[in-house]
């Protein structure tokens, strides 16, 4: 039966202390940034750099691919620890993954007590993808985190059979749901309104959605989104514009993506990413499906909303990717743990030890794996001893240009004061600039004949290591370039 137990400490205590365990050990030691982890951390430097807060700057270009507040976080961890390193720059995620963990065990304790809540918050922790975002410097640990402590502002008055919000809970759902909009874009109000719609849906009642859209709370939704959206239009104009649209709309569709994947990719992804719980999952299934069918069982009728009515949503865009569904996976940390319960209970001195040894191998293994094993196996390293060796060396008088690298992982770890431009002719303006010399450019060697043939001669000081996963023309070089006159 879904009820309000006493509030405590213990369970979320000891779920704190392994997931801490689990995601804060190495995060600096294992493996370098990868690109992906650069599209938080490039930003939030810049801003250190330049004041650009409200739209930061990604090369040389200004970042909209999403908003900033996880920037924002990771730039203030950098000014706290005295600067860039890749334990600060993961450092988030991973108290994103710890907090997530202790709001299941809060909100399966509150209704569940003490054990189950124990449980769900360990589940929540050892499954494969919260294992894996949990230590990467990205933005879905944060967003999962905000998504699922809006979802619990719900759970907590609905799960006992209150179809209403009070005030305060009204202010905190919509200030939760506004800084996941700042976090990921405004995917968050479907992902959101999925699970509301499917619960009234359920329940057969129009409350649900008129006690979330019919409040004084939506104004801190409003003030939270329209403030930094309207703040990035000034800055950007148009280009904030285009951005949008293909954030918000284009990538639904599939637009400029080359493949759209099926409907059904989810429904494969999801078992890998709830590993190794997805076996309990599915024992339980059947005796799950008659839990949820109690007339009383409000807070698993929730639960179950929160979980398809995501995936219904997300299954309808055009473009995915396993990650996409992270937010729609906490709940089914709780179902899991009803279902361990009841094996417990069913065998009472057999699966308690069973399920400590699985949470003890757990923990171990992981350590061992980001101590040892991913040290050696980062493809980057080569690529990041390059840039930080090189650009170290440079004069300290030398100007530093960084052209046409995209979206690279290089950009962290370059130690020198640089420049970046990706326009042709400017970087032809700069080079013949005599108060520009000594000049450097790190840049592609696929450049190199365009910059040729634009009438720049170069001397190669250095080039990146060979390696089989970087073909010759994604190299880095580190060229001194020569005047030449137009």
């Amino acid at each position: 039966m879904s009820s309000i137990k006493p509030a405590g400490r213990a369970p979320q205590l000891l779920v704190a202390l392994y997931a801490a365990a689990l995601f804060l050990p190495f995060l600096g030691s294992g493996r370098t940034l990868t690109h992906h982890e650069g599209m938080v951390t490039v930003p939030a430097l810049r801003m250190l750099e330049d004041g650009a807060w409200i739209v930061p700057r990604y090369a040389a270009g200004w970042w909209l691919d999403k908003p900033p507040l996880a920037n924002w976080v990771t730039a203030g961890v950098f000014a706290l620890s005295g600067g860039f390193s890749e334990t600060a720059a993961r450092l988030p995620a991973a108290l994103s993954a710890v907090g997530l963990a202790v709001l299941m065990a809060t909100l399966a304790r509150r209704f569940y007590g003490d054990a189950t809540g124990l449980m769900a918050g360990l589940v929540q922790a050892t499954c494969v993808y919260a294992l894996m975002q949990g230590r990467l410097g990205e933005i879905d640990m944060l967003f999962a985190l905000l998504i699922a402590a809006a979802h619990v502002v719900l759970a907590l008055q609905w799960g006992r059979g209150d179809l209403k919000l009070s005030l305060a809970a009204g202010v905190a759902f919509h200030t939760l749901a506004g800084l996941a909009v700042l976090t990921k874009g405004l995917v968050a109000v479907p992902l959101l309104g999925a699970t509301i719609i499917a619960f009234a849906i359920i329940r057969r009642s129009f409350k649900p959605v008129a006690a979330v859209f019919l409040t004084p709370g939506i104004v801190s939704f409003l003030a939270v989104t329209i403030a930094w959206h309207v703040g990035a239009y000034a800055v950007a104009g148009d280009e904030a514009i285009e951005q949008w649209r293909y954030n918000y709309l284009e990538r639904f569709g599939g637009k400029f993506h080359l493949v759209s994947e099926p409907w059904f990719t989810y429904f494969t992804s999801i078992p890998w990413l709830m590993a190794p719980w997805t076996v309990a999952l599915l024992i339980g299934a059947k005796w799950l499906w008659r839990d949820a069918r109690r007339p009383d069982a409000q807070l698993e009728k929730f639960l179950w909303c929160w979980f398809l009515g995501g995936l219904v949503f997300l299954s309808l865009s055009a473009f995915k990717h396993k990650h996409y569904c992270l937010p729609i996976l906490p709940p089914l940390a709780i179902l899991t743990a009803k279902v361990v319960q009841v094996h417990l209970q069913r065998v009472p001195v057999h699966a308690p030890r069973f399920y400590a040894i699985v949470f003890a191998v757990i923990v171990i293994a992981f350590a061992v794996v980001n101590a040892f094993v991913m040290p050696k196996r980062d493809p980057r390293r080569p690529l990041v001893d390059f840039v930080r060796t090189q650009t170290s060396r440079l004069p300290a008088e030398a100007k530093l240009l960084v052209v046409g690298l995209g979206q690279h992982a290089a950009y962290p770890y370059i130690q020198h004061a640089c420049r970046y431009v990706d326009d042709p002719p400017q970087v032809k303006a700069i080079v013949n600039d005599p108060a520009q010399q000594p000049l450097y450019v790190l840049t592609l060697a696929a450049h190199l004949d365009t910059a040729e043939k634009e009438g720049l001669a170069f001397e190669v000081v250095a080039t990146e290591p060979e390696s089989k996963k970087t073909p010759p023309p994604k190299r880095l070089v580190l060229v001194k370039p020569r005047a030449t006159s137009d």
